[in-house]
């Protein structure tokens, strides 16, 4: 068996040459794959965040609707779920019927105002949880009542409808 000939300058750099050029083709294939998943990503990125953020601004705007209208049975209506439960510091589990139908036979006081404090929503698929605190206050403006509270919403049939809510009285310091 003879052995094959060294290829000679001219050859060697025509192979060059073209294994340049495939690397070169290869690495611009490569990057052009990264990029059209980095942009595809960065969109999906965008939609979620952007669709978080109307998520989590219907939930605030639920939550202020929901505290407008405490005593309000059309409104509870609406915006409670038919599986709806309030833990009470009692013990007790109060269903929807029983929730609407306390508020609705306890009216607040004229003058007493509510309003919200370091209210937080946050977003899982079709589950979302606020937390935050009630500031109830006096015709003066003095601070009479702090509640912490979590209410918990599940959004079916496109819309948001709460299925949990509890609070808890907070000392004022």
């Amino acid at each position: 068996m003879r052995p094959s000939p060294t290829p000679g300058p001219a050859a060697i750099a025509e192979k060059f040459a073209t294994d340049q050029a495939d690397t070169k083709d290869c690495a611009n294939m490569i990057l052009r794959i990264f990029l059209g998943g980095l942009l595809a990503v960065s969109v999906v990125q965008g939609q979620s965040t952007s669709s978080d953020n109307r998520d989590q601004a219907a939930l605030i705007a639920l939550e202020n609707d929901w505290l407008a209208n405490l005593h309000n049975p059309a409104v509870l209506e609406k915006i409670l779920a038919s599986d709806f439960v309030h833990p009470l510091p009692t013990g007790d589990f109060v269903t929807k019927a029983q929730h609407i139908q306390f508020m609705s036979a306890h009216p607040p006081p004229p003058n007493r105002k509510q309003r919200f404090d370091q209210m937080q929503a946050r977003v899982y698929g079709d589950v979302g949880v606020v937390n935050g605190l009630v500031l109830t206050s006096d015709e003066q403006g003095r601070e009479m009542e702090r509640t912490i509270f979590t209410d918990v919403f599940v959004r079916r049939n496109g819309r948001w409808e709460a299925v949990n809510a509890q609070e808890n009285a907070v000392k004022i310091r």
